[in-house]
């Protein structure tokens, strides 16, 4: 194929074809249950945070009005991109069609980095609003303290110990936040761990009788992949039940293909570059809707 606009046009509207075909592939673990996407319009995004959560009281008299104190918290975006020289001898001699099923990897791949800025989250425990790493054991509400982290390796007694220590835990105003943990994560070490836990209906008792199990779809279990290495005893309740989630997710710019279809240029350089650019960023959000073991 002869070097020549049309015929780079034409090329760049198969690549960009084939990047948004990509773009449309999932992940396969859906952590929708714990990250909430917010819009981004500019470099950073500001997230107020209340410490008094909303609540309602039966109106008997005058209004009783609350001093609401939050905290913002200002999440920048990050920059990301993917950049390719592709020769030019190979469209002269038409041997360009490997580079579609690139680009439409590449289009899974932004969808596979959002993922991973949610994963980052849970395993670098970056500051929040408050200062603090987002798992720590003395996050401030008001007078009341919130302890999200343990160091305890996942067994049926610290399973049952995270749910009873969580139930005690209050928002500033003193009123107690009751967490749904509907979501329990794990990587693949303690899949049978997790399993023997939430979705055995019997297990068996101090004497090796089967009874029934009390965890029996206490919550749903997950299983994240990434949680290997380093991670692989880490797990984590997740409350996903509420319109606010754990973790924010934001989108500034999401990526699309672009392409030097100048013939000059490239018979310059004997070279087509390809590339393209994103921006986006996560943090944790509210602590009070995960509790994590790192081990």
């Amino acid at each position: 194929m002869d070097i020549n606009r049309a015929n780079l046009d034409a090329l760049f509207r198969t690549i960009s074809t084939a990047f948004q075909q990509g773009m449309e592939w999932r992940p396969p673990v859906d952590l929708g249950f714990m990250t909430r996407d917010y819009p981004s319009n500019s470099a950073s995004n500001f997230y107020a945070f209340i410490h008094q959560m909303a609540g309602f009281r039966e109106w008997l008299g005058d209004r009783v009005w609350n001093n609401l104190r939050s905290e913002r918290f200002n999440v920048p975006n990050r920059d990301f991109e993917r950049s390719y020289i592709m020769p030019a001898n190979d469209i002269e001699d038409d041997q360009y069609g490997v580079y579609g099923p690139i680009w439409q990897d590449n289009g899974a791949a932004w969808q596979a980095l959002l993922y991973s800025l949610v994963i980052e989250v849970l395993t670098d425990n970056p500051e929040i609003f408050d200062g603090k790493a987002f798992f720590a054991d003395d996050h401030a509400y008001g007078d009341n303290t919130i302890d999200n982290l343990t160091d305890g390796a996942l067994t049926e007694t610290t399973f049952e110990a995270a749910f009873t220590a969580t139930a005690s835990w209050k928002y500033a105003n003193g009123e107690l936040i009751r967490p749904m943990w509907t979501h329990l994560l794990h990587g693949p070490k303690l899949r049978s761990t997790a399993f023997e836990l939430v979705d055995a209906k019997q297990v068996s008792d101090d004497d090796g009788n089967l009874v029934d199990n009390p965890n029996y779809k206490r919550c749903t279990r997950v299983e994240i992949p990434d949680f290997v290495g380093t991670y692989d005893d880490y797990w984590a309740l997740v409350d996903g039940s509420r319109p606010v989630k754990a973790i924010a997710r934001q989108v500034r710019k999401t990526p699309r293909p672009i392409m030097d279809t100048r013939p000059e240029e490239v018979e310059l350089s004997g070279d087509i570059k390809m590339f393209a650019h994103g921006r986006a960023a996560a943090a944790g959000a509210f602590p009070h809707m995960i509790y994590m073991a790192r081990l």
